[in-house]
């Protein structure tokens, strides 16, 4: 069970995660902010001692907890299809969060001028999908898939699974319910499979 601290810092996040996509990060004050949360301007500086690094927070949080989440099931020793798929269930719903999102935004907004989107990539998915490309090394190896270049078939599968739904969550979309997450998720495994495994 997290702490109030923990609630209270997780809260601010989310806020300005909101505020930042919402706005621009540029166009928002932590004065802004401080109006959406409520409460003090000391309660946020004593997290958060500047814009600059609220900014960082918001994107590291979905860059180290949230995305990284799904990359966590990749067990050598499970059944390639199961853990695929359960892999691709939960890296879809974790993406198409508010707070992956908008931290995606940020990233690409702000990301040049300031190294956030850098910072993003190689903390985030760049971490996630050297794993990946890792856990497909080892089933090629194994025999379950077949011989093939890890890297180009880790950036497949990730292509596969953004295909369907993510463009349009970036574009501001009502977010798909997750019966229809599940079902691109599992439509995207089924694509990788076809082709990547031995016949």
């Amino acid at each position: 069970m997290r702490s109030k601290s923990e609630q209270r810092r997780a809260h601010i996040l989310q806020v300005a995660a909101a505020t930042f996509t919402e706005l621009g990060v540029e166009s928002t004050t932590m004065s802004e902010i401080v109006n959406r949360i409520g409460g003090s301007k000391s309660t946020i500086y004593s997290y958060y001692p500047s814009k600059a690094e609220l900014v960082q927070a918001v994107v590291n949080y979905a860059a180290e907890i949230k995305l990284r989440e799904a990359f966590t099931l990749l067990d050598p020793a499970s059944s390639l299809a199961d853990t695929l798929r359960q892999f691709g269930r939960t890296y879809l719903t974790q993406l198409l969060t508010p707070e992956m999102l908008s931290a995606m935004r940020i990233a690409q907004q702000d990301g040049a001028r300031s190294g956030t989107g850098q910072h993003f990539y190689e903390n985030g998915p760049r971490v996630g999908w050297d794993m990946m490309q890792t856990w497909l090394e080892h089933q090629a190896a194994a025999g379950t898939l077949v011989d093939c270049d890890g890297r180009v078939a880790a950036m497949h599968l990730k292509g596969l699974l953004q295909s369907e739904l993510l463009d349009q969550a970036m574009f501001g979309l009502p977010p798909p319910p997750a019966p229809a997450i599940r079902q691109a998720a599992d439509r995207a495994i089924d694509a990788f499979l076809h082709a990547y495994v031995p016949r």
